[in-house]
């Protein structure tokens, strides 16, 4: 399975993705409507010689979708110079592999960079590698918090509070995403045909 103009027709658009958004849908909206789009990152992308498209592998169901999927749709939507196809990563999960090392398969969602002729720029890969320090930091808060829960009682805290977390730094964690995403972006328009894809986003030690 490849990523050619037949698989790529039949993606969704931005707003055709949200619509049908089962799970998480408000605070997915939420945080979309609770983040900024920087200018200086808007007129990164507002000066390319070039349009760019961008392949969105995401799920409803993801934490780290939940944040970094709707930052990256404002800034997609703030320049005419970029546009999406979005899938279900569920429905595609062997094709989102196939973007990854195989210790990193099943990660979501995952960011495709494609010039107008189908050649890969860059990948971004789960969220801001910067934000791990300050989500590993959530985690344990909230867990801490959860301790004297009965065992399905912290599942449901955990979860709730986790979305509120995110929801509430919309706007900061948004702008790190966003920022990065713009950078690995960068980074892959600067290098040889034989050095793309740049590849940002969370990294494993594996990946080091």
């Amino acid at each position: 399975m490849t990523l050619d103009q037949e698989k790529l027709a039949q993606a969704m658009t931005i707003q055709g993705y949200i619509d049908q958004i089962k799970v998480n849908k408000q605070p997915f909206m939420d945080i979309y409507q609770g983040t900024e789009v920087p200018e200086d990152v808007k007129g990164q992308f507002d000066a390319l010689d070039e349009p760019l498209n961008v392949v969105v592998f995401t799920a409803d169901w993801c934490g780290d979708a939940m944040s970094t999927t709707p930052a990256v749709f404002r800034l997609i939507e703030a320049s005419d110079k970029l546009s999406a196809q979005v899938f279900n990563r569920d429905d595609e999960l062997e094709l989102t592999n196939s973007f990854m090392a195989e210790n990193r398969a099943g990660t979501v969602p995952v960011f495709i960079v494609l010039t107008p002729s189908g050649e890969e720029i860059a990948r971004f890969i789960e969220t801001a590698h910067s934000l791990v320090p300050a989500i590993d930091a959530m985690d344990e808060e909230i867990a801490r918090a959860a301790e004297n829960e009965s065992a399905d009682n912290a599942r449901a805290a955990v979860r709730g509070k986790r979305t509120a977390f995110r929801v509430d730094h919309a706007r900061e964690w948004g702008e790190v995403i966003i920022r990065e995403f713009g950078s690995v972006v960068a980074e892959g328009l600067a290098s040889s045909a034989d050095q793309r894809p740049a590849v940002g986003g969370t990294r494993w030690p594996q990946d080091a």
